[in-house]
């Protein structure tokens, strides 16, 4: 029973750990968005300047009333005087081309605007002007929703217990007309679902199915993901689930940064939130705080500036407090360290003279190390190249066991053959035996290939230091890697000692006369002829590894 706890205590911690993250994540995102706020507008106001310029250009109605419509959009949320400003142009190129349906429409959208600027009796005016018998079956929805929004906005506006109760009732009887008339293809259904099971049902569960299914359907820069996420944090909080409310919270104020919503409620609430959560996170409640009231400012909206007037001062209060209070700490620390900085300057002096001594024995003793470290570096290398030198020599002495055991072999073998011949009377057999060229040239080709491979073996350089010699254009190049050309070959023997060209071409096979034309080629060939033959001698005077 004790092991079933401890994995559900791990799998408990493992899923809060995965939360924190999230939420770190979405905060650093939120704090990310407001640094870089200004290119997000200019992406906002650049698509207002089309909008403008499309307007400024057309003379057609209806191309005016689509570009008023596109700026009304843009700045509903963004600018309640510059959204004011065009919807009631709208209004009046409608009245004067006598277009009913933008009548309606832009009337309709007038009274949202003004619901959202604090307006509500002059909301509720406009919208009593129009006769909903008589309007476009697509606006019909549009004109419930609206009463919906602005009871909703009058009832939080009063939030007391005698007029916000009888707002908040209408707003209901409006939200049920509104479900009513939905499509499940609308962008906005599954969102005013989620609201009629709130307000009207109370069913925290069904409303929460059809807001995600908002979150699911919509972009996340887009406004009902903002509204969709901001009535999800309220459900959670309603029920007590703090870490929910501040992610989907977070996710809100995402939404409206990235949709250039300034007028928002996400901001403020999450600032209350940081604020009431602790003293670790009052930089961010008082950053979130001010961003709000810009924004409300910005906005011209009045029931967000006296929602935020209210709690700004709380926050920017408990934020100079820790401010003091961290001056404080400052000034006592500054004390502190002022102390420890002279006890540190005593000390120093006092080290800076043995450090004195203790750097000139270090240097000696570096000097010292530097030379023995030489020594030790010159003695590896000498190590390194006698037990090179000691492996070519016993290869050598291998080579030339080999050679010496295979002559005594074949020396062996042809006098078996001789004694064999004579005792049966081949003796012309043997004499044609004995006269063929072809053992000879064996034996010959053999002692080469021999000579070349120990040679090469115990002067591996020999080719190119002996080429350095030569000119550029009369260098001698071998035929096979590991073998030698009858001209090096006689160098070679010379860079051995052997200078004679009878005894090199008794060694090579070769008369002496020929010998001496090899010479004489190859010295014509040097870059210096008189001095080439002691240049030879000197090759490879360091036997370097391969």
């Amino acid at each position: 029973m004790q092991r079933y706890v401890v994995i559900l205590l791990l799998f408990l911690t493992t899923i809060s750990s995965a939360m924190a993250d999230t939420t770190d994540d979405l905060i650093q995102r939120v704090d990310s968005i407001m640094d870089n706020i200004s290119q997000i507008y200019g992406k906002k106001q650049a698509r207002i300047d089309f909008y403008k310029n499309m307007a400024e250009k057309s003379r057609k109605p209806e191309t005016l009333l689509s570009a008023y419509d596109k700026l009304y959009d843009e700045y509903f949320v963004f600018q309640f005087d510059s959204a004011m400003v065009y919807v009631d142009k709208a209004i009046q190129l409608a009245d004067r081309i006598g277009d009913k349906y933008h009548h309606d429409k832009s009337r309709i959208e007038k009274a949202s605007l003004l619901a959202v600027g604090g307006l509500y009796g002059e909301a509720m005016g406009l919208l009593g002007e129009i006769d909903s018998a008589k309007l476009d079956e697509d606006l019909r929805f549009t004109y419930t929703i609206t009463h919906y929004y602005v009871y909703s906005y009058w009832a939080d506006y009063c939030h007391d217990n005698i007029y916000s109760p009888r707002y908040r009732e209408r707003a209901d009887s409006y939200l049920k007309q509104a479900v009513a008339m939905l499509r499940p293809t609308d962008l906005y259904y599954d969102f005013f679902w989620g609201e009629y099971y709130i307000y009207v049902e109370r069913n925290d569960r069904r409303a929460l199915q059809h807001y995600f299914k908002t979150l699911k359907t919509v972009p996340v820069e887009s406004r009902w993901y903002a509204m969709a996420s901001y009535a999800i944090a309220n459900n959670y909080s309603a029920n007590n689930d703090n870490r929910k409310y501040e992610e989907y919270m977070l996710r809100a104020c995402i939404s409206d940064l990235l949709n250039c919503t300034r007028e928002n409620c996400a901001m403020q609430d999450l600032a209350m939130y940081m604020f009431k959560k602790g003293d670790d996170n009052i930089l961010l409640a008082e950053r979130y705080i001010n961003f709000a009231m810009d924004d409300a400012k910005n906005y011209n909206n009045r029931l967000r500036i006296i929602e935020i007037s209210q709690k700004l001062p709380v926050i920017v209060s408990t934020y100079r407090e820790k401010l003091s209070s961290q001056n404080s700490l400052m000034r006592m620390a500054l004390l502190g360290v002022s102390v420890l900085c002279v006890f540190v300057v005593v000390l120093l002096y006092f080290y800076s003279r043995q450090n004195r001594q203790l750097a000139r024995h270090r240097h000696e003793l570096s000097q010292s190390n530097r030379l023995l470290s030489s020594l030790n570096e010159k003695l590896n290398t000498i190590n390194s190249r006698l037990l090179d030198t000691n492996s070519r020599r016993e290869r050598l002495a291998k080579l030339y066991i080999d050679l010496c055991a295979k002559y005594i072999d074949r020396l062996s073998k042809f006098e078996v053959l001789v004694k064999r011949k004579i005792k049966v009377g081949q003796v012309n057999d043997l004499l044609n035996t004995a006269s063929s060229s072809r053992l000879s040239e064996e034996d010959a080709a053999t002692f080469m290939n021999s000579f070349d491979t120990a040679f090469l073996d115990l002067y591996p350089s020999f080719v190119t230091e002996f080429n350095a010699l030569l000119r550029e254009d009369e260098q001698i190049v071998p035929p096979h890697k590991g073998r030698l050309t009858t001209e090096l070959r006689i160098y070679a023997l010379i860079r051995l000692g052997v200078k004679e060209s009878s005894e090199i071409a008794a060694l090579l096979f070769y008369t002496p006369r020929t010998i001496y034309n090899y010479r004489s080629t190859i010295k014509s060939r040097a870059r210096n002829r008189e001095t080439f033959e002691n240049e030879v001698e000197q090759l490879c005077r360091v036997i370097h590894a391969e």
